[in-house]
């Protein structure tokens, strides 16, 4: 050959070949925090749940509490010298209360029921708060004072009974939204004045005693009191001049 060819010959680049190292050769991979990529899901997953269940439950207990201090404001103006209600204080939950019923779905107060107990004061304005409620039991007390206003906001009450009490006064209006009710029972009290003819609005099939007063004024003939559901007997001044 020519000294050119051999130097061109000489100039030709061999492919490289690569070998593989042994194992014990490879150099250590840059370590990892364990699973910090999968953790990093869970967490995130957990914060949601975490907020999402706060929002959820933020509502319903304020709702409770709520509750809790409505019926407090009603234990707090009433004499209690045999203790029916002493289960009624802040540091238990109402649910766990006496005489209280919840929705433990909910989480609300739904009903009250306190019978034959030796209690005497007013009935608490506040207890038309107790957007919940579906039954207002309060009979055979002492309990006077007038029947408050406040109890027509109850829009989810199927039962009023406020019998055999010392309430007075005049029958609220009020209570003619309450379009829910079935039972209107505030017999054997004081209550004066005429029948509101808002409670003509009642359901037909509501039953309503108002027996045992001294109302006056004209006799309704409308709603509830067009049949025989409703009691009127024992008021001497019904159907004449207030």
């Amino acid at each position: 050959r020519s000294s050119k060819a051999q130097l061109a010959s000489s100039q030709v680049t061999t492919p490289a070949v690569l070998v593989p190292l042994p194992s014990d050769h490879l150099p250590n991979p840059v370590p990892m925090a364990p699973n910090a990529a999968v953790a990093r899901v869970p967490l995130a997953v957990t914060v949601f749940m975490a907020v999402t269940t706060s929002m959820l439950l933020a509502p319903a207990e304020a709702g409770l509490y709520s509750d809790r201090d409505a019926l407090l404001a009603l234990r707090g103006g009433l004499q209690d010298p045999d203790g029916a209600l002493r289960s009624w204080i802040l540091e238990v939950n109402p649910c766990e209360w006496t005489q209280v019923t919840c929705d433990r779905v909910a989480n609300r107060v739904t009903e009250i029921t306190i019978g034959h107990a030796n209690l005497s004061g007013p009935l608490s304005p506040e207890l038309g708060k107790l957007d919940q409620l579906t039954k207002l039991w309060i009979s055979y007390t002492n309990i006077q004072g007038t029947i408050p206003e406040e109890l027509g906001n109850l829009e989810n009450l199927n039962s009023m009974h406020l019998h055999n009490n010392s309430l007075s006064g005049q029958i609220p209006a009020s209570l003619g939204k309450l379009k829910s009710l079935k039972q209107l029972h505030l017999q054997q009290n004081r209550l004066t004045g005429p029948i509101p003819s808002e409670l003509d609005g009642l359901s037909d099939q509501t039953s309503v005693n108002l027996s045992s007063n001294d109302l006056c004024g004209p006799i309704p003939t409308d709603g509830p009191f067009k049949n025989m559901n409703s009691s009127l007997a024992d008021n001497p001044r019904l159907g004449g001049n207030c």
